[in-house]
Order: C-alpha cells, then structure tokens, then sequence
C-alpha cells in the first residue's frame, strides 16, 4: 500500500513538472513572438518614414558642413625646452644642503632644485597677472580679442571691425552706457589662455609650451616672447635676490666677531655672487631651447571632416526619433 502511493505521488509530480515547464516555455515563445513583432513593427515605421529619415539626414550634413567650411583655421606652434640651470646655479645646491637652515633663520633664499622652478614656472606663465603684464608689455590685445582669421596671401590679420578698427586703433563694440567698449582684462585672459597650452615631463624635465593662433606667424612670435618673458622674470627676480642677500650677509660679517660664521657668510656671499654674474650674463636664464619653434605650415584645427561625420550620425539618431515618436503620437490620438 505504501508502495502504490509512492508510485501515484511520484506520477502526480512529474505530470505537474511536465506541465510547469511547458507552461514556461508557451510563455517564452510568446514573449520572443512579441519581441519579434515589437521589432518588426519599428522597422516598419522607420522603412514607412526613410524619406523623412534620409530628408532630415541630409539637412543636417548640410548644415555640419557649411558650420564647419565657416570655421576659420588655426595654427599651432610649440617649442620644447628644458632646465637652463643644471648645476643648481653654480653650486647652490650644495650650498643650501649645508647651510639651508641657517639660511632660512636668516631670511636668506638658497634657491631649490631646477624641478621645483619650473614648476613654479608653469603656473606662473598661465596665471592672469604674468599673461596680462605680458599683453600689456607687447601690445596684444586686439591680436587676441579681435582678429578673426588670417589672409594668407597677403600675410595680414582679418580683424573684425564690430570689435575692433585696426586702421584707429580704436575699439567699436558696443557697450552699455557707462560701460568701456574695450574687452577687459579677465576677457583677455580667458581667450588667451584658450590659446596657450604649457605641459612639463617631470620625469624627463622637458617643458612645452604651444600657441595656436590664427596667423601662423604669430602663433610662431608669441611662443618665443613667452620664452623671453619667463626667463626674464627669474633672471631679474634672482638678481634683486641675491643683492638683497649680498648686503644682508656683509652686514651679518660686521656684527660678528666669530670666525667660524664669516667664512660661512663669506660662503653665502661667494654663491649669491656666482648667481648674481649667471643672470647677468645668461640670455637662457631658468630655460633653454631643445627643440626650437616653427611657423606651422598646416591648420591645427578644426578638424572638419569630424564636424560631418558627427552631423550625419546626429541628423540620423535625431530623424529617427522624429519617425517613431510622430508615428505613436498618431496612434495615441
């Protein structure tokens, strides 16, 4: 007897299995059957709409190629350069490892190592006040605020005259009463620093600093005057330094009476001098040149075939989204 009803439960089970399974897999077939009918129906619609969709594709390529045949081109020139000072200014390395403290309590700069400038250098040559003394220095501004292409065959800046009249030298944008029609400074800055574009290896202490301009020949300028105008800084800032170190030193010799620290100022005084004659003789002060700059021969940017191809991609995403939400828009109604 308890064999026999074993024998039915365990019949009674497979049935219900048989039928769970099959009832999963009815339930599979007409979910892919309506997946398959859901996929059929949208192509459907988009082959009922491919002249809407290929319409609005072409208005679009139209359109991303005229936007991009409008885009002036521009020109980059770039110039590689390392560490002027490899010695640490003349031995000041060693100089500030042996009597570095002493100096700090003294108020007295040894200098650091040439990474740690040129570090300090980079940010410099991007901050507002060094690009807006440099501006101001070579007369820069209409060339970064107003020119808007170059003719090169005439070899002369396009300006727009909105902004600017080359032949008055006089601003003409128009401002609010009370307002300058010249861009200010933090304008300038801004676009400049669009322009410029400054990297340092610290690995191998190589620093690149590129301009790109429309004017090939001054994107080539400007770069070499950036060079001039870092190097400048530092050779006068370490020149007024190491005066200033100089006298502080000799009157420290002339309040002491103890041997042992004169020779450690009379040291100090010895390096400082060393640095003092390197900036006044050194046109390469902080960095100089490896690989020099060039006038670019071909365009930067823009890069137009990209501009195209994302238009056709857009116009095609966008026609296709128009056809379908039109068609189940109708169907809603």
């Amino acid at each position: 007897m308890d064999k026999e009803l074993e024998y039915r439960l365990a019949r009674i089970e497979d049935k219900l299995t048989s039928q769970m399974a099959n009832g999963i897999d009815s339930d599979f077939a007409y979910q892919s059957a309506d997946d398959e009918i859901d996929l059929r129906e949208l192509w459907s619609i988009i082959w009922a709409g491919r002249i809407k969709i290929i319409a609005i594709t072409a208005i679009f390529a139209i359109a991303s190629v005229i936007y991009a045949l409008s885009l002036p081109n521009m020109y980059k020139s770039e110039m590689i350069l390392a560490p002027a000072q490899t010695d640490n200014k003349g031995g000041m390395g060693a100089l500030a490892a042996q009597y570095g403290g002493l100096a700090a309590m003294a108020g007295i700069n040894l200098g650091g190592g040439d990474n740690s400038r040129i570090d300090q250098a980079v940010e410099l040559m991007k901050s507002w006040p060094f690009l807006e003394a440099f501006w101001q220095q070579h007369n820069l501004k209409p060339q970064i605020m107003a020119v808007k292409g170059w003719d090169k065959k005439n070899n002369r800046l396009i300006y727009d005259t909105d902004i600017y009249n080359p032949e008055t030298k006089a601003w003409a944008m128009e401002v609010d009463e009370g307002e300058e029609p010249e861009p200010t400074s933090y304008e300038t800055y801004k676009e400049l620093s669009k322009m410029l574009s400054i990297s340092h290896d610290a690995k191998s202490g190589m620093l690149t600093i590129a301009i790109e301009h429309y004017s090939p020949p001054i994107a080539f300028k400007w770069v070499g005057l950036l060079k001039e105008e870092i190097n400048s800084f530092y050779q006068q800032q370490d020149m007024q330094e190491a005066h200033k170190n100089i006298n502080y030193l000799k009157a420290k010799i002339a309040e002491t009476n103890i041997t042992e620290m004169q020779s450690v100022f009379y040291n100090m005084i010895e390096s400082q001098t060393k640095t003092l004659m390197l900036a006044e003789v050194s046109e390469q002060y902080l960095i100089k040149t490896i690989v020099p700059a060039k006038v670019p021969e071909k365009k930067s940017k823009p890069k137009r075939a990209l501009f195209c191809v994302l238009g056709v991609m857009l116009g095609g995403m966008f026609s296709i989204a128009f056809v379908l939400v039109r068609h189940f828009v109708k169907n809603i109604e």
